[in-house]
């Protein structure tokens, strides 16, 4: 069996998998995990970037990903999320390399029995199998009445767009990627320093979300909205009143209880947003 390094032992340990040969059905029980285990989330983000003089990074480096995640439940966003997944499939054998979508998502393409598939656990998106987007170009990712698809543009020059829909509305941009053109987390420096910056997007509120495929639903929070999402399409919005009522919804119904959202909560106000305010 393949030799590969502490971490990434600990990280498919936390995935509850065993090491096995890389294969596209092994592949698919890896995203699966990924998706019920890792939350995409801005805590972690919030605190690396009040910690980033003394700790020197903004995304963390493989082994700290995975000890922090072991300690404190981080997920993170998909610069974190899908640069550290790629490196635990490098390691466990699998071809592939990362992808720019619309210029600032980062994507993984793994070449699997001689075909490209799209993999992704760093869209909050219900990418729970590894997408065959150029064989099948009517490929959909669904959770309930949210989905992705992977739609031919110039398919000849290997272009593709990525396309989300939640209650049959566009949600969110619409990426054009070429699957052919591989990137390095360098790559992606710009939009890391853009996306760290006061004001952008993941500095400005608050955010997690998990798939419990296991319960047939996705919990949602967004600042002090909390939100389930079932497979049948219902869903329910409950408004937090409290940091405490905050962090005990984040214990209780996401499962991560060592998730430090009150100090993610003092860092958004520190940066004067406050995720209570009816205007936010």
């Amino acid at each position: 069996m393949r030799n590969i390094s502490e971490s990434a032992r600990k990280y498919l340990s936390v995935l509850n998998l065993p090491l096995e040969i890389p294969t596209f059905d092994y592949l698919e029980r890896i995203c699966h995990a990924h998706l019920n285990t890792f939350p995409f989330e801005n805590i972690s983000k919030l605190l690396y970037f009040r910690d980033r003089n003394r700790i020197g990074f903004d995304i963390p480096p493989f082994d700290i990903f995975v000890e922090n995640h072991i300690e404190y439940h981080f997920g993170g966003t998909c610069y974190a999320l899908n640069s550290s997944f790629k490196r635990l499939l490098t390691e466990i054998g699998f071809e592939c390399y990362h992808i720019m979508l619309g210029k600032e998502h980062m994507g993984i393409i793994v070449i699997v029995d001689q075909e490209r598939v799209y993999v992704d656990c760093g869209a909050a998106a219900p990418f729970f199998k590894p997408v065959r987007f150029e064989s099948d170009h009517q490929n959909v990712s669904q959770f309930g009445k949210d989905e992705v698809h992977l739609l031919p543009v110039r398919p000849q020059n290997y272009e593709y767009q990525y396309i989300r829909y939640v209650q049959g509305k566009q949600n969110g941009k619409a990426w054009e990627f070429n699957s052919t053109k591989a990137c390095q987390v360098s790559d992606f420096t710009e939009a890391i320093i853009k996306s760290n910056q006061p004001g952008s997007s993941f500095m400005t509120i608050l955010r997690c979300q998990r798939w419990q495929t296991g319960k047939n639903r996705s919990v949602s929070l967004v600042n002090n909205k909390f939100g389930i999402r079932y497979a049948d399409g219902q869903t329910s919005v409950t408004t937090l009143k409290s940091t405490e009522e905050i962090q005990a919804v984040i214990a209780e119904e996401f499962m991560l209880p060592k998730l430090p959202v009150s100090e993610a909560i003092a860092v958004l106000k520190q940066l004067n947003v406050d995720i209570f305010s009816e205007s936010v």
